[in-house]
């Protein structure tokens, strides 16, 4: 029963950490990349909590050119994110980053030779088919959000690759300790060069959500954590079929708190576009099942 639990806390912090985004995209910041510079640096101060694992290693020179594109990776991902963000609904939004699974073992593919069986190639069918179906709009309109959040899944399948490769000679506290190192130099040097403007004028906004900022770093730290937790103990395959449930889970925590944080929770909840989104919900669940098989 413990790893079940831990798979739902892991569900709830993620699901916290995207309603938060979602205030501060949509209720703080009105520049994205001032609010991607501010979440680049908060994400720093996290980093000691990883030492309580271990202390992370000297960096080889064959991993730094790695390192440094994951880095990037995890700085530009948020730029189309956000933008999601703004157009779409949050369950939608956390549905949507199952896209992942389509690009991440395709990458795997090309960059470690990882092997696909063809149940798994109908698994990608079904996420792609419930993914284009959640944003569907009728006509030939299809929502922006889905093509932001391709975007945004594909960067972070090739950080997650690339991080997969490096993990062949280091321990994965190293690899996050100096992605997230070499992610803040990037993210000041050329924010002071080329936004600096933006960012000066968004400081007040920054420290008025520092405390935001915080309890999202904290949260996703918590849910990576209470992930890894879980899946020593449980077959993968049920770890992802569950996760994919997240978007239900937000759903309903949005008919319990938005009456008290109304600004964090962006959601339609009229019953036929609840039942529409949870039917494409469980078909990517099932999607995910087959495609980690």
């Amino acid at each position: 029963m413990t790893p079940y639990l831990f798979i739902f806390l892991s569900m709830l912090f993620f699901s916290i950490g995207i309603f938060i985004d979602n205030f501060l995209i949509n209720k703080r910041f009105k520049d994205t990349k001032s609010l991607l510079f501010y979440s680049n640096i908060t994400n720093l101060l996290f980093i000691p909590l990883l030492w309580i694992f271990g202390m992370p290693k000297m960096l080889p020179t064959d991993l730094i050119i790695p390192l440094v594109v994951v880095g990037i990776a995890q700085i530009i991902y948020l730029y189309p994110y956000y933008k999601a963000l703004k157009v779409a609904d949050t369950s939608i939004i956390s549905a949507l980053f199952n896209l992942g699974k389509i690009f991440t073992p395709v990458l795997a593919y090309v960059i470690v030779n990882e092997r696909l069986s063809p149940i798994q190639y109908a698994g990608f069918a079904i996420i792609i088919f419930a993914s284009f179906m959640l944003t569907y709009e009728g006509g030939l309109k299809v929502n922006k959000a889905l093509l932001y959040m391709m975007l945004t899944t594909l960067i972070l399948a090739i950080s997650s690759t690339v991080t997969k490769y490096s993990l062949g000679e280091v321990d994965w506290i190293t690899v996050m300790t100096w992605s997230a190192v070499f992610s803040t130099i990037i993210t000041i040097v050329v924010g002071l060069i080329f936004y600096r403007r933006h960012i000066a004028k968004s400081g007040k906004n920054y420290f008025r959500s520092f405390w935001q900022f915080m309890i999202n770093e904290f949260v996703t730290f918590i849910a990576m954590a209470c992930l890894i937790y879980a899946i020593v103990d449980i077959p993968v395959t049920i770890a992802q079929g569950l996760l994919a449930t997240s978007p239900v889970l937000m759903i309903a925590l949005t008919f319990f708190g938005r009456r008290l944080w109304p600004s964090y929770f962006k959601e339609n909840l009229q019953w036929k576009y609840i039942i529409r989104k949870s039917v494409y919900f469980i078909i990517i669940a099932i999607g995910i099942v087959m495609s980690v098989r």
